[in-house]
């Protein structure tokens, strides 16, 4: 059955009514069930890819910011969670709740502002987020263990900010190209997204009026 939307005239008599959250996961149980994945991957891996490219920046901006305050193994695994792994669940999760329905109801006729709203979460997750959540834990860490000299952030709160700089300045360019990176990832897909939508649908279609003309069911 394919997905459509009508006015309440156009519905035909025989028609299964969907709410739109119904009419979502109905959408997502058949590209689930699809024969051939190949077909229909940016429905089911694109969230999946989104998340994976965030778990990478993630990486790098924290392993940079534990090697220059020589942070070693402590607090190793309470800084990746956060920095990395939460981030990482949160773009998946935001781009499956707040983009991917819009995408499979098509309730935006322009599909460049639901690309937007999609390189903007995936933005604010892979690069946003960790950036400011990085360089507080990175720096907890090293004041907590004495790994790097620190000068107190309520007492000099610009100093801190010195050091901020003084470590993020080499990573000027690879932290916008990673930024350029998501991005135009998260635009690409999304795009891949609609792609596969209307595809679907139009096979469907063609399902349907093939069985039609066969007999099996009846014509509208």
């Amino acid at each position: 059955m394919a997905l459509l939307q009508k006015r309440g005239s156009e519905i035909p008599a025989d028609a299964v009514r969907l709410s739109e959250e119904e009419a979502v996961n109905y959408f997502r149980r058949l590209v689930r069930g699809w024969e051939h994945k190949g077909e229909v991957w940016p429905m089911l891996y694109t969230s999946g890819i989104l998340g994976a490219s965030t778990v990478a920046t993630g990486f790098y901006l924290n392993n940079h910011f534990r090697t220059v305050l020589r942070l070693g193994s402590y607090g190793r695994l309470s800084s990746y969670l956060p920095a990395v792994a939460l981030p990482a669940i949160m773009a998946s999760l935001f781009h499956g709740l707040f983009v991917q329905p819009d995408v499979i109801l098509r309730r935006n006729a322009c599909p460049v502002c639901l690309q937007t709203r999609a390189a903007a979460v995936q933005a604010g997750f892979s690069i946003a987020y960790p950036l400011l959540l990085v360089p507080l834990s990175s720096f907890m860490f090293a004041t907590r263990h004495f790994t790097y000299r620190l000068p107190s952030v309520t007492e000099q709160p610009k100093a801190v900010l010195q050091v901020f700089r003084k470590i993020m300045a080499p990573l000027t360019l690879p932290m916008t190209l990673l930024l350029s990176f998501n991005v135009a990832l998260a635009i690409f897909l999304t795009g891949k997204e609609f792609e596969t939508v209307h595809w679907v649908n139009m096979r469907l279609l063609e399902l349907e009026r093939h069985l039609e003309s066969e007999g099996v069911l009846p014509a509208q």
